[in-house]
């Protein structure tokens, strides 16, 4: 029977300094946090990584791949069909979050496409005719303000609801 890991605060400190920039060394670590040592540090962020508590890589910006258009999809699938679709969605690329949710047997997914008529085409061409879709729902997404953790270039460069940068 494997032992259950269980975090406490200093791992909460080591996981908030790695969701800021996953490529901090353990020296930076226990710098900012002063009352630990970087083996201790070092040690934790193993632990943590065995524990499958956290993993540690690189999430693209889309928009920086020319994927500048996001879509949160509701994927209603038929009943007993569920995995058998999200297997075949999750090998698309251009998905980006793919769960099943509570409801109507149904999957929510993000999907970062070039533009508008690459939406359409993803959904009537690929989706529209996957086996087990039974139906589709899609919101454009128009700002995104935060993304595992991290607040985005919205946020940061200090824009405000109407789009205007302020000061």
């Amino acid at each position: 029977m494997s032992q259950r890991y269980i975090i406490d605060d200093l791992d909460r400190q080591i996981i908030g300094y790695l969701t800021e920039d996953g490529r901090l060394s353990a020296a930076e670590i226990a710098g900012r946090i002063g009352t630990v040592s970087e083996r201790t540090i070092r040690n934790r962020i193993a632990g943590l990584l065995q524990a499958k508590m956290i993993v540690i890589g690189a999430i693209p910006d889309p928009s920086m791949l020319g994927r500048d258009v996001q879509v949160e999809l509701i994927i209603e699938v038929e009943p007993g069909r569920l995995d058998e679709v999200a297997i075949v969605l999750a090998e698309y690329d251009e998905i980006g979050y793919l769960a099943a949710i509570s409801g109507n047997s149904a999957l929510s997914a993000s999907l970062f496409v070039e533009d508008h008529a690459a939406v359409l085409e993803f959904v009537n061409q690929e989706l529209g005719r996957l086996p087990g879709v039974l139906r589709v729902s899609s919101s454009v997404v128009l700002r995104l303000y935060k993304v595992f953790g991290t607040r985005t270039t919205a946020l940061s460069r200090g824009t405000d609801l109407g789009g205007k940068k302020k000061g």
